[in-house]
C-alpha cells in the first residue's frame, strides 16, 4: 500500500521554521495537487494556515526537481515528467518550511525551548488520498524529545490515515513527563513549562476523571492517551484529539483551589471529547473536508453536552462537591439569562453559524448570538433531569449518550441528522415529550424551566442577593441601576465594549466604540461609574459625555433597573423519597 512520509526537522528552532520533507509514492496521474488544511477539527474557523508556508519545492529521487505550481490558496501541483512516471516504484520528495509562532491550542509554535505542532497547520496531503497510511519522523537538536499519542517503533509514528494525523498533535523538547495505566491502558501527562501544578496530584486527579467516563461508557475506547499542557502566562483553552488532549493553562492556573477546580473541569471537558465529538459525531465530521467549512447543526450537543459533563464526571469522581458543582451550574444560568441574544439564535443555529460568529465575536455579538458551549451545557442538564422525570429516574442523558455510542461509534459511523433526538425519545420511551423539547429549547429560543426540572431531584433553585456585607440569602434581592452596556480600560481611557438590546444606553444613543469622557459633569473612571450603578436608583437621568470619531457629544440616560442577584442551587428540606433516590441516582459514582 502506498504511504506517505513526513520528516520534520528544526534545524535553526529560534527561527521558528519547522523544515519538513514529504515523502509520496507516485501514482499513474500526470500530476498530483499536494492540499494544506484551512482549518482545524475541533476549531470551526477558516484560519489559512497556508499563509506560513514558505520555500515549497519538489523533486525525483535522483534529486532532479519537478515543476510545482501554486494553483490555489492552500493547493500545489506537482507535475510529473514522463522519465519519473516510467519509474512509478520511486517516491517523490516535497520539502517545504513552515513558520510557527504562535502557541494556541489549534496552531504550532517552535523556538529555542521547544516544539509543538498541530497536524492541519504542518501536513500536506495528495488530493484523493488521505485514506492512505502515514508516517512522522523527527530530527531533533540535541537532547528533545517527543511524545504524540500514535503508536511509534524506532523513531518512527505511524498513522492509519492523514485524519488521524491530523488528530494527533505532538511536543518535542525537555518536557516532563507522567505515566500511568487505567485498565491497562497507558496514559502520560506531558507538562511543557512550570508552574505552581502539583503533578502528583493531577496525576491522581486525571486518574480519577478517567475511570468514571470509561465506567459511563463501558470501557476506554483508544490504546493510548496523552495528556498534553503548556504552561504559558495568560494561557487558557483546549482542544480535543481522538487520543490526546492539548490543553494550555497560566503556570499559576492550579492554586488557589478554586482555580485548580477550573483546570480539572478543562481537562475533563477534553477528555469527554474522546467519545463525543471523536467517535460520537456527525456522518459530516470524519474523513473530513479540509479545504471548506463543515456543518453540523449539533454543536450545542458536542460541545454544550460535553460542558455538561465536564462538571458531572469530576462530581462523581469525588473531585467536586454538589455545592461546587451545583455552583458552575448557576453560574452558567446567570449568564445565560443575561444575554439578550438568547432570544435570538436557537442552539441550532449557533451550531451551524459557529463559522461566521463564534470566532468572530464583536461588540453586538450578545445581543444576536448565544455561545452553544453555555446554552448546550444548560440544555444537556435540562434534558438530563426531563429524561429521568420520564422515567422515574431510570434512565437519563448517560444512557442517550450509550446508545449513541453503541449505534454508532463502536462500528465506525457517524450518525445521520438528528440522531440525539430520535436516541433521547427512545430513552425516555416518550416521543412527544422529547420532540417538544426540542421544538422549545433546540430548534427554538426557548429557555427551559430549570427551577421545576430540579425539584424532582428535591432540589431548589433559588435568586438570592449578590454577596455584600450585612446582606443575607433570606432576604430579597436588591434592585440596583444600570447602563446596559459594558465598559473596559483601554490605554489610559475608558470605552464603551458593549451596548445591550433595548437597554438604556442603547436608548439614550450611547455606541459601542464610544470613549466615556464624562458622567454627570465628572471624569468617566470605572470605579465612579460602578458607584454611581450602585448609589442612583433606577429612572434616574444622567448626562453622558462621550467622544465619537473625535466630535464631543453629551446624551442624557435615564438608567434602568437589574437585580444585583445569583443563583443559588440547595436542598428541598421536604423533598420526598423518591425526590431524592432519583437525585442519588443522578449524582452517583459509576466506577467502582
Amino acid at each position: 500500500m502506498r504511504t506517505t512520509r513526513f520528516t520534520v526537522a528544526m534545524p535553526r528552532p529560534e527561527t521558528h521554521l519547522y523544515d519538513i520533507t514529504m515523502e509520496v509514492d507516485p501514482n499513474d496521474a500526470a500530476s498530483l495537487d499536494i492540499v494544506l488544511p484551512v482549518w482545524t477539527p475541533g476549531s470551526y474557523l477558516v484560519r489559512e494556515f497556508s499563509r506560513h508556508i514558505r520555500d515549497f519545492s519538489a523533486k525525483d529521487k535522483s534529486g532532479r526537481p519537478l515543476a510545482a505550481e501554486k494553483i490555489a490558496k492552500n493547493v500545489w501541483r506537482v507535475s510529473l515528467s514522463p522519465s519519473f512516471k516510467a519509474n512509478s516504484l520511486s517516491p517523490l520528495s516535497i520539502h517545504y518550511r513552515v513558520y510557527a509562532h504562535d502557541l494556541t491550542v489549534r496552531t504550532s509554535h517552535l523556538d529555542a525551548s521547544h516544539g509543538y505542532g498541530n497536524g492541519a497547520n504542518l501536513f500536506f496531503y495528495v488530493e484523493g488520498r488521505k485514506d492512505e497510511p502515514q508516517e512522522v519522523a523527527f530530527r531533533l537538536p540535541r537532547g528533545w524529545k517527543t511524545s504524540m499519542a500514535l503508536p511509534e517503533k524506532r523513531g518512527v509514528f505511524r498513522a492509519a490515515d492523514y485524519d488521524e494525523l491530523v488528530d494527533s498533535p505532538f511536543e518535542c523538547g525537555t518536557h516532563r513527563m507522567f505515566t500511568f495505566s487505567v485498565e491497562g491502558v497507558p496514559h502520560t501527562l506531558a507538562i511543557c513549562g512550570r508552574g505552581n501544578e502539583d503533578s502528583s496530584r493531577i496525576v491522581r486527579d486525571l486518574k480519577k476523571l478517567v475511570r468514571e467516563a470509561s465506567a459511563l461508557f463501558g470501557g476506554l475506547p483508544y490504546e493510548r492517551y496523552l495528556f498534553l499542557v503548556h504552561l504559558s502566562p495568560g494561557a487558557r483553552g483546549g482542544l480535543e484529539h481522538r487520543a490526546s488532549q492539548s490543553v494550555a493553562l497560566d503556570p499559576h492556573a492550579f492554586r488557589p483551589e478554586k482555580a485548580y477546580r477550573d483546570a480539572l473541569l478543562l481537562f475533563a471537558h477534553e477528555l469527554f471529547h474522546a467519545w463525543n465529538v471523536k467517535r460520537i459525531r456527525p456522518e459530516a465530521f470524519g474523513p473530513f473536508d479540509y479545504a471548506h467549512e463543515v456543518y453540523t447543526k449539533d454543536l450545542w450537543a458536542l460541545e454544550g453536552m460535553t460542558s455538561y459533563y465536564e462538571t458531572l464526571l469530576p462530581l462523581r469522581a469525588g473531585l467536586l462537591t454538589e455545592a461546587q458543582a451545583f455552583e458552575q451550574w448557576t453560574a452558567q444560568w446567570k449568564g445565560h439569562l443575561e444575554t439578550p441574544g438568547r432570544k435570538v439564535q436557537s442552539a441550532e443555529m449557533a451550531s451551524f453559524d459557529t463559522w461566521i460568529r463564534f470566532y468572530r465575536p464583536d461588540e453586538n455579538s450578545p445581543n444576536v448570538s448565544e455561545s452553544y458551549y453555555r446554552r448546550g451545557g444548560l440544555l444537556g442538564l435540562a434534558l438530563d433531569l426531563t429524561l429521568r422525570r420520564a422515567t422515574g429516574g431510570g434512565r437519563g442523558l448517560d444512557d442517550v449518550m450509550r446508545r449513541l455510542f453503541r449505534a454508532y461509534a463502536a462500528k465506525g459511523k457517524g450518525y445521520p441528522p438528528g440522531a440525539f433526538e430520535e436516541a433521547s425519545a427512545r430513552v425516555a420511551g416518550a416521543g412527544p415529550l422529547v420532540r417538544g423539547f426540542f421544538d422549545r429549547y433546540v430548534r427554538g429560543t426557548g429557555t427551559p424551566d430549570l427551577a421545576r426540572l430540579l425539584r424532582i431531584a428535591g432540589l431548589r433553585l433559588r435568586e438570592v442577593p449578590e454577596a455584600e456585607e450585612g446582606i443575607t440569602d433570606a432576604q430579597p434581592p436588591r434592585v440596583r441601576a444600570t447602563f446596559g452596556w459594558k465598559v473596559k480600560a483601554e490605554d489610559g481611557r475608558l470605552v464603551v465594549a458593549e451596548v445591550l438590546s433595548d437597554g438604556p444606553a442603547e436608548r439614550g444613543g450611547v455606541n459601542a466604540g464610544d470613549l466615556l469622557a464624562a458622567v454627570d459633569g465628572l471624569r468617566a473612571t470605572e470605579e465612579r461609574v460602578a458607584r454611581l450603578e450602585k448609589e442612583r436608583k433606577p429612572g434616574s437621568r444622567v448626562a453622558v459625555t462621550v467622544f465619537r470619531r473625535d466630535v464631543l457629544a453629551t446624551l442624557r440616560i435615564r438608567l434602568g433597573a437589574r437585580r444585583a442577584s445569583v443563583w443559588k442551587i440547595d436542598a428541598l428540606a421536604d423533598a420526598p423519597p423518591d425526590a431524592r433516590r432519583l437525585k442519588a441516582r443522578w449524582l452517583r459514582k459509576l466506577s467502582a
